[in-house]
């Protein structure tokens, strides 16, 4: 099963004129080590504590981890796969390509959930990231290694 989507999620207030609520809003950074893992374990507290409302879906707890909506990337492509039959695991694929960077062209990060058994939440259970260069500035495949 392939869906392609970009989440959007909006809050809304109650219905008379009073201010609108806002969703939670994960201010973490995925910085990804030399390997080009991320690490997940303080984004699953977030999904279990204030970020729930993220955690419903793969797809929406990948944008909301990555920051979608605050990217500069010209494109931004979310896939999200599940193998067969399989309901509990999810891998998302965020592609962002044309970044407004002088060495990095364009990014990848590969994101894979598994649904927890007790609350059916989703959890991030692994992260990776991994960057083209600009023409020029490095390696032309998505890899980890640093660009010039």
């Amino acid at each position: 099963m392939l869906v392609a989507c970009a989440a959007v999620l909006a809050g809304c207030g109650g219905s008379g004129g009073g201010a609108k609520e806002s969703l939670p809003h994960w201010s973490g950074t995925p910085k990804a080590n030399a390997a080009g893992h991320i690490p997940v374990a303080a984004y699953n507290d977030f999904l279990a504590g204030d970020g729930k409302v993220f955690a419903r879906s793969p797809t929406a707890a990948a944008a909301e981890f990555l920051g979608l909506d605050r990217t500069s990337a010209m494109v931004s492509t979310v896939e999200a796969t599940s193998p067969g039959e399989v309901r509990n695991f999810s891998e998302v694929v965020a592609t962002l390509t044309g970044l407004q960077d002088d060495s990095v062209r364009d990014a990848r990060y590969t994101l894979e959930f598994q649904k927890d058994k007790a609350s059916g939440d989703w959890r991030l259970r692994a992260a990776d990231y991994a960057q083209r260069c600009q023409p020029g500035r490095g390696h032309q495949g998505f890899s980890p290694q640093l660009c010039t």
